[in-house]
C-alpha cells in the first residue's frame, strides 16, 4: 500500500531534511528516487563517505540519515557512533546489504533498516516510523541510548573505531576533533572541556571518568582529578614544591598542569618517566 502524502501526518515531511549516505552513486540515486515519491517536499542531501556525513550533520538541520554500512574511511557504524553522541542527533536508518542476522541486530539499536535492493513498500513503512519518531522525540532518545550501547559493544571485527570527539564552541557550533589533536581535557564547574592544538577550548558532553575509559587505549592518562592529558603532548615533568610535580605540555604556551600524588604512580608505571 503506497504511503499517503495527502494525510495530515505527512505535514511532518514538508520541511524535513533527509541525508542519504552511500559511497555508490547508483544506490544513492535509487534510494533518493524512491524517497522522493514518498516525501517529495523534503529537502535531500547526499554524502559519499562517513566524513562527509558527519560534516553535513554538523552544518545542516538533518532530521534523518539513511546510512550505508560499508563506506571507505569512516564506515557506517563508526559514523553512527559519532552521530549518536550529538545532544540532539538525527534519526538513523541503516541502508544495508547485510544479511538478515546482522539486520536484526541493527533493528534493536537504530530506528529502522532497509535492505538493498530497496522496496518502495518497505520504505513506506520506514517513513511511517520516522513520522512517529519525530512526533514522539522522547521515545527516540531512548532508542538513541540503545544505539550508543549497541555501538559500544560491537567491537567485532573489521569495523574501525572513530578516533574523534565532538566539541562544542561558544556559538554552539559542533566540531569533530581528532584524538591526536587533543592536548588535555579538564573538568571545570561541573563541565568538561577539551583543549586542542589549535588553541580552542571546547565543551564536551561526557564526564572526565567516561573519557578516561574511552581514551586510555589512545595514550591518554589521568594526572589529576580535574585533568586528563595526551601523553604524546607532554614535553616535561617539572619538580614543584613539597615533592610534587607539574606537567609541561608541548604547546606554544608551554601549558603547565598539576600532577597529583594520587596519579603520579600511574604515570610512572605507564611511562618509566621518573
Amino acid at each position: 500500500m503506497p504511503f499517503n502524502l495527502q494525510s495530515p501526518v505527512s505535514n511532518l515531511f514538508l520541511t524535513m531534511h533527509i541525508l542519504i549516505a552511500d559511497d555508490e552513486k547508483p544506490a544513492r540515486g535509487e534510494l533518493r528516487y524512491m524517497l522522493e515519491k514518498l516525501a517529495g517536499t523534503a529537502v535531500y542531501h547526499e554524502a559519499t563517505n562517513g566524513q562527509e556525513t558527519l560534516d553535513l550533520i554538523a552544518n545542516e538541520p538533518i532530521d534523518v540519515v539513511f546510512l550505508d554500512i560499508n563506506m571507505p574511511g569512516i564506515n557506517g557504524l563508526a559514523a553512527a557512533a559519532a552521530i549518536s553522541e550529538r545532544p540532539d542527533p538525527p534519526l538513523i536508518v541503516f541502508a544495508t546489504a547485510y544479511d538478515a542476522h546482522a539486520v536484526r541486530a541493527f533493528e534493536l539499536a537504530a530506528l529502522d533498516y532497509v535492505v538493498k535492493p530497496f522496496s518502495e513498500q518497505r520504505l513506506a513503512q520506514t517513513m511511517i516510523r520516522i513520522r512517529q519518531a519525530l512526533s514522539e522525540r522522547g521515545s527516540y532518545l531512548e532508542r538513541q541510548n540503545a544505539l550508543r550501547g549497541y555501538l559500544a559493544s560491537s567491537e567485532t571485527s573489521t569495523q574501525p573505531r572513530l578516533t574523534k570527539l565532538w566539541g562544542v564552541r561558544d556559538n554552539d557550533t559542533r566540531v569533530l576533533v581528532d584524538y591526536a589533536d587533543i592536548l588535555w581535557l579538564e573538568a571545570d564547574s561541573k563541565k568538561v572541556y577539551l583543549n586542542n592544538s589549535a588553541g580552542e577550548r571546547l565543551l564536551v558532553r561526557h564526564t572526565l571518568k567516561e573519557l578516561e575509559t574511552r581514551l586510555e587505549p589512545y595514550d591518554f592518562i589521568r594526572i589529576h582529578k580535574a585533568y586528563l592529558v595526551n601523553l604524546n603532548q607532554i614535553a616535561e615533568v617539572v619538580p614543584w614544591f613539597s615533592g610534587t610535580y607539574q606537567i609541561r605540555l608541548a604547546d606554544a604556551n608551554q601549558t603547565e598542569l598539576p600532577l597529583s600524588r594520587q596519579y603520579a604512580q600511574t604515570l610512572k608505571r605507564k611511562t618509566d618517566l621518573f
